[in-house]
């Protein structure tokens, strides 16, 4: 397995079927959220494809400038900037026949990778509550419930903040 940056059009759109797969319908982002993530933050699109080419996990991310989530900072661009000083991770998703494998954990250790290659100060994510210690795993720390109700799902904010 690879995990390599969303380069095609279709790349994104089977980024986006695992997308649908795995999130329910009031929690899942938009395609027009895909090609904005991967139109503004080509960097931290990635993929996970297989030996025959087969696109099983995705990760996008968006920069932001603070380490507050709301609602608004992660529905689409309203709060991310280009030139954000934190990474925010939108989407870790892969396939349900690919689950538990170590994929999202490559995914995720990638984007960590990136973030510090690229001088950022950390990571910010919402995340449910059985993702917790999956996250923690990975050096997260707990910050607190989210106020965000998105899609209805009581969420959890995690940080991953080190020294540039």
């Amino acid at each position: 397995m690879i995990i390599r940056q969303a380069l095609t059009e279709t790349d994104v759109l089977n980024a986006f079927d695992i997308e649908q797969t795995v999130y329910s319908s009031e929690t899942a982002a938009s395609l027009e959220a895909f090609m904005m993530r991967k139109e503004n933050f080509s960097l931290y699109f990635l993929v996970a494809e297989t030996s025959h080419r087969q696109i099983i996990g995705v990760t996008n991310s968006v920069k932001l400038q603070h380490i507050h989530l709301t609602d608004e900072s992660i529905k689409q661009s309203t709060a991310s900037t280009l030139d954000g000083a934190y990474l925010c991770i939108l989407t870790i998703a892969v396939h349900p026949a690919h689950q538990r494998k170590g994929v999202a954990s490559l995914l995720l250790q990638q984007v960590i990778q990136l973030a510090r290659r690229d001088l950022l100060k950390g990571i910010v994510l919402m995340c449910e509550e059985h993702l917790i210690e999956f996250y923690e795993k990975h050096g997260f720390v707990y910050i607190s419930p989210s106020t965000s109700e998105h899609g209805g799902i009581k969420w959890h904010e995690m940080s991953l903040i080190w020294d540039v």
